[in-house]
């Protein structure tokens, strides 16, 4: 009796696995978290082992623990982060998945400019040319620093496919994330090979395409002593993390719009064509002749657990003293803080920033800290800052759509209604905050559904599951203040722009 349905999402800072039944409730799941590596300033990468281990760990954490039969499970679905990875004949990494948040590629851009052209690649991806947030500079940049390792390389990889080919033994990319490589024809989902030419690309190190409902192959007998998992299990191509999360969130029909909150922030928006305008992310959906327009910031949640880490010893003594979570804690003392931080407002450009201003060199900055400001008022200023930015991403597309009656939210944040109802403020719209906040196994489950025509889950099950959760409405005065203070934010930027 195959019952059950495997997510696997593959995220920044750790994997998640959670095996669903047919009736959207959880059987079990598992999180392991890792940490990113900065070998250099300005660097941002992974261990592909890490994601493997992690699956590992937690695929045997949720057969053992909940003794779930693992001939139940149908198929499995997986999505993932942002992260380039170069691989050999047998699938072993050759160097560290380079991820979304790294910003080494300055010339290899300039050089594309150069020999492909950013018009040129526009045109067919209909994304810009920018490092960090798609593939083509990071290959470029791995072809002139690190020819050696190419010359083994069998393919590029990204974590889903990276898992994938650690499962099946085949070598995978998506059709999602073929958009944000900036070597595929968005329109069509299939390599440019022109623009493969124009960029010296090596055409061998191109991973086979597929359609995210398209099944990829099957789980190997080496892979399930591994994992635990039945082999023979079919394992569908997948998706990008925001594109599975949006699913999960029930945004599947043209006009809708869902945010995701986890280690970036993405509010996206469905369409049933690109947008022309740079500053947006275009990507292709899970299902056919439908696109997802992301507006993406990068240091969302990863703002948070940054404030966790910098400050945790005070924060960590002062939940433990009080019986509190230390998440649960930083929420109580935001709240104490008030609307408006103290008068502290935060860029959340930690590491750069992609929509809407797309600047590798703009950093964070905690603005108006005074002789009032403690930890709550910081805390709160991070909660409000990523709220700020996102408010900045939704604008570029509010124009294209009717006023939206309400945003469902997922992600991490879900867990947080405190910070939920601040983003309802910030936005001034109401914020659906959804029951589970595993918006992207949700999502790989549903997509896996439709791979292998399960007829209990549809297209839009999303939607069914919204439905049990909470509706915050914005506070009037708050949504007020937050429109004031959001033209601060704006001006702070562009008086600092020279200065980063």
């Amino acid at each position: 009796m195959q019952d059950l349905i495997l997510g696997i999402d593959i995220g920044t800072t750790g994997t998640k696995c959670t095996i669903y039944a047919f009736d959207g409730s959880i059987a079990a799941t598992a999180y392991q978290e890792y940490p990113m590596i900065h070998p250099n300033p300005g660097w941002a990468e992974q261990d592909p082992e890490r994601w493997w281990q992690a699956v590992k760990d937690n695929l045997q954490a949720c057969f053992k623990r909940k003794e779930i039969d693992n001939n139940r499970i149908a198929v499995i679905g997986i999505s993932c982060t942002n992260a380039v990875v170069i691989v050999d004949e047998k699938g072993n990494p050759l160097y560290n998945a380079i991820g979304l948040h790294d910003q080494r590629a300055t010339e290899q851009v300039e050089w594309l400019e150069e020999h492909v052209g950013s018009e040129r690649i526009g045109k067919s991806s209909a994304n810009r040319l920018a490092k960090g947030s798609f593939a083509l500079p990071t290959l470029r940049w791995l072809i002139d620093n690190r020819p050696e390792l190419i010359a083994k390389c069998r393919n590029f990889l990204l974590p889903s496919g990276y898992i994938i080919q650690k499962l099946t033994g085949e070598f995978s990319i998506n059709r999602p994330r073929m958009d944000l490589t900036l070597l595929s024809d968005i329109y069509h989902g299939e390599w440019d090979m022109e623009i493969v030419r124009l960029a010296q690309i090596p055409e061998r190190i191109l991973p086979k395409g597929y359609a995210s409902t398209q099944i990829v192959g099957e789980v190997t007998e080496m892979a399930a002593k591994l994992t635990g998992l039945r082999k023979g299990t079919p394992i569908t191509a997948g998706s990008i993390d925001t594109v599975a999360a949006t699913i999960g969130a029930g945004a599947v029909n043209q006009g809708d719009f869902a945010l995701t909150v986890g280690s970036s922030g993405r509010i996206c928006y469905i369409s049933d064509k690109p947008i022309d305008d740079r500053r947006l992310l275009n990507i292709h959906s899970a299902y056919e002749e439908q696109y997802v327009i992301v507006q993406s910031t990068d240091n969302a949640g990863i703002s948070l657990r940054w404030y966790r880490d910098v400050f945790g010893k005070a924060l960590i003594q002062q939940a433990e003293a009080e019986g509190k979570k230390i998440y649960e804690y930083i929420d109580e003392i935001a709240e104490n803080a008030g609307v408006g931080a103290g008068g502290i407002i935060y860029l959340p450009y930690l590491s750069g920033e992609k929509s809407p201003i797309w600047n590798p060199y703009a950093r964070g900055v905690f603005f108006n800290i005074g002789l009032n400001s403690d930890l709550g008022c910081f805390a709160r200023a991070v909660l409000e800052g990523v709220a700020y930015s996102i408010k900045d991403c939704q604008n570029l597309v509010i124009k294209e759509t009717n006023k939206q009656d309400y945003i469902p939210i997922g992600g991490g944040i879900a867990n947080s209604r405190f910070w939920c109802q601040i983003f309802a403020d910030v936005l001034g719209c109401p914020i659906l905050q959804l029951k589970s906040n595993e918006t992207e196994t949700l999502g790989d489950m549903i997509i896996a559904a439709q791979a292998v025509n399960i007829k209990e889950i549809p297209y839009d099950f999303g939607k069914t599951m919204a439905k049990s959760g909470t509706m915050l409405y914005p506070n009037p005065a708050n949504a007020a203040f937050y429109q004031e203070r959001y033209i601060k934010y704006k001006k702070i930027y562009n008086n600092l722009i020279d200065c980063f």
